[in-house]
């Protein structure tokens, strides 16, 4: 299984790829001239590069990451393998889904069995070199449903949007705060990516936790919210990384590609559209959201495979007018996504100002 997943990943193997060690270079040298600047430390982890002496196992795979929501389309049939150095890792096509809340979302989701510190001021940055391919996928397609609770299909108000290339089928990174819910995330297709900004309810990270609770998250401080999507080299390695920071008076993030920066998203926590931020438009909030600069104080690192075909804000309680459900031929029709993944990196930097 793995030798025909690896032969299927370099299938596009004409394609040079960018050199990673160059762009880790050029990320950490920008973080050690600002801190020279500044006053700090800067400490770069080597969290996984998926290789060791006598050979990388999955059960070195399982000592740095777990599947807290399950193996996912690894269940179904487990391609995980770590040749040439690298994690690869196939759904083609896709197998799972659900029409329930963000189920149909995660087709495979690996979290870092290790922690990282905020800094009071300065950031976190989180960097994977990425291959993907996502076979199956549609140009221009639209995604039909009708209105109402999850397996409602078709007995309501009819539905249709245009999903892009990444939302069909995606190889992704994040970076997550546990316990507020907040998330940062890339989603890497075969010729697109994008950039998303998200913050999760507490339907979903903690459905225990009553409605009159200071920290429960509703549909006035949800979002999921396509930052910026833009073209890559298809079938060619490029690396993804994330930043989370603070300084004294704001939290931020930023998303780089190849050590180029994409996009900045300041007051975490507040949707772009409350911001007045240009953004994709995909998707529109419900509420202000609230600043999460002093909230956020651990993170967590991520990968896997994902799909985002449903509407927003993905049949949550406390909006059933908004509710849609997609049958599942119009959620698994052939499309998928594989990814080889290399370099897990944090650099975590520390400033005075």
């Amino acid at each position: 299984m793995s030798g025909l997943l690896l032969a299927s990943l370099t299938a596009c193997s004409g394609e040079s790829d960018t050199s990673s060690s160059t762009q880790d270079e050029s990320l950490q040298s920008a973080a050690l001239e600002q801190t020279a600047a500044t006053g700090g430390t800067v400490n770069v982890i080597t969290y996984d590069t998926f290789q060791k002496t006598g050979g990388y196992t999955l059960a070195d795979y399982n000592a740095k990451w777990t599947t807290p929501y399950g193996l996912g389309e690894m269940a179904n049939s487990d391609t995980r393998a770590f040749d040439n150095n690298k994690f690869s890792i196939g759904a083609a096509p896709f197998t799972t889904g659900a029409d329930f809340s963000v189920f149909d979302h995660i087709k495979y989701m690996a979290v870092s069995t290790s922690s990282f510190a905020v800094p009071s001021t300065g950031s976190v940055t989180y960097s994977m070199d990425i291959k993907a391919e996502t076979p199956g996928t549609i140009p221009n397609l639209v995604v039909n449903g009708t209105y109402g609770p999850g397996g409602s299909y078709p007995n309501g108000a009819p539905y249709s949007a245009s999903v892009r290339e990444g939302q069909q089928a995606a190889v992704t990174i994040h970076l997550v705060d546990p316990v507020s819910g907040q998330l940062f995330d890339w989603f890497v297709s075969q010729n697109k990516a994008f950039a998303l900004y998200e913050r999760l309810p507490s339907a979903v990270t903690n459905p225990q936790l009553p409605a009159s609770d200071p920290n429960y998250v509703g549909k006035d401080k949800m979002f999921t919210q396509i930052v910026k999507e833009v073209s890559i080299a298809p079938c060619s390695t490029h690396k993804f990384s994330i930043r989370y920071g603070r300084t004294a008076t704001d939290s931020y993030v930023e998303y780089y590609l190849d050590a180029q920066r994409i996009a900045k998203v300041s007051k975490v926590g507040v949707p772009l559209d409350v911001q007045r931020a240009s953004f994709t438009g995909t998707y529109a909030s419900l509420g202000g959201g609230e600043i999460l600069k002093d909230k956020i104080n651990g993170l967590v690192i991520a990968h896997g495979l994902f799909s985002l075909l449903d509407a927003f804000p993905f049949q949550h309680p406390d909006v059933p007018e908004l509710s849609v459900s997609i049958p599942m031929a119009n959620r698994l029709y052939g499309q998928g996504a594989r990814g080889q993944f290399d370099n897990a990196t944090v650099v975590i930097q520390q400033t005075t100002e």
